[in-house]
């Protein structure tokens, strides 16, 4: 990769880590409902007028249940799940815990995507190594009482979302362009939350910084790394722009502790280096490992 593909994948990985402590922020002035309403709103408004310009939805338009089924699945679920849990534990612990995506794609595909599946003993290392670094945050950071558990049961559940979502794609929509498929993800999500929205609102207008932190939430955390992952997709390769989901987590433990003054333990980091070393060896399939 040139020096150019490198700083765009840096940038991404920043950008996805920074959702993160910018949730937490977000949270303080508005329900999980709209902080996910309000960034996948921006993110459909952004969107729909580039997939659109290129005709990337035409092809997915005949297959409207598919991807609705596909777009609740990958987007709306994991995103609400997220963002629930984010109530109860810290943007770089929650980072950490969706992180695991990978290793539950690698479990899903044993069943339902046989060619993405881990191969031999770096798959299979792989896997217990990310689980141990699951059981390791859940034993130790995650001892703040009931609600920090479910906390920790939500964003995992939104990793498991992540994985089943993206098999879907991978099985429904290979041949459909990826704009298209991030826009109607986008879409779907806007409609789904809409009603449930309205009839939620707050009783009084959040703080403008709230305001200000979810606008970029949507436009640079949602909608602009949407369109610089496809990019780096179409430029570097699927695979390699890959590295940005296991580079995201460090910079969200980085946000997390220099902006918003969390706590790094020692279990924290052994736990983050064992979920993103395990989901990067149970990733390898028999594709990825022949680039």
């Amino acid at each position: 990769m040139n020096r150019r593909i490198w700083w765009a994948l840096v940038l991404l990985s920043a950008l996805w880590g920074a959702a993160y402590p910018l949730i937490e922020i977000a949270l303080q002035g508005l329900s999980p409902v709209h902080v996910v309403l309000g960034r996948v709103a921006t993110a459909a408004v952004m969107l729909t007028p580039l997939a659109l310009r290129y005709g990337a939805l035409q092809p997915l338009l005949r297959h409207p249940r598919a991807v609705i089924e596909t777009a609740l699945m990958q987007s709306t679920a994991p995103l609400l799940l997220l963002t629930v849990g984010q109530q109860y534990v810290p943007s770089g612990l929650a980072s950490i815990l969706v992180g695991a995506q990978p290793l539950f794609v690698a479990l899903l595909a044993v069943r339902f995507a046989p060619g993405e599946r881990p191969r031999g003993w770096p798959g299979i290392l792989g896997l217990v190594l990310g689980f141990l670094g699951l059981i390791l945050l859940f034993g130790f950071d995650l001892r703040g009482g009931p609600e920090e558990l479910l906390g920790g049961v939500l964003l995992v559940g939104a990793a498991v979302c992540y994985a089943a979502g993206g098999l879907m794609i991978h099985r429904r929509h290979a041949d459909a362009e990826p704009l298209g498929v991030a826009t109607c993800s986008m879409l779907v999500t806007t409609c789904a939350l809409l009603i449930p929205g309205v009839l939620s609102l707050p009783s009084s207008v959040p703080d403008l910084s709230v305001l200000g932190v979810l606008m970029v939430l949507g436009v640079v955390c949602t909608g602009g790394t949407l369109v610089l992952f496809y990019t780096l997709v179409s430029r570097a390769g699927p695979a390699r722009a890959a590295l940005a989901f296991y580079l995201s987590p460090a910079f969200a433990v980085l946000f997390g502790v220099t902006l918003l003054h969390e706590r790094l333990t020692a279990v924290t980091a052994l736990g983050l280096v064992a979920i993103v070393a395990g989901a990067a060896l149970a990733g390898r399939s028999e594709k990825t490992a022949a680039l």
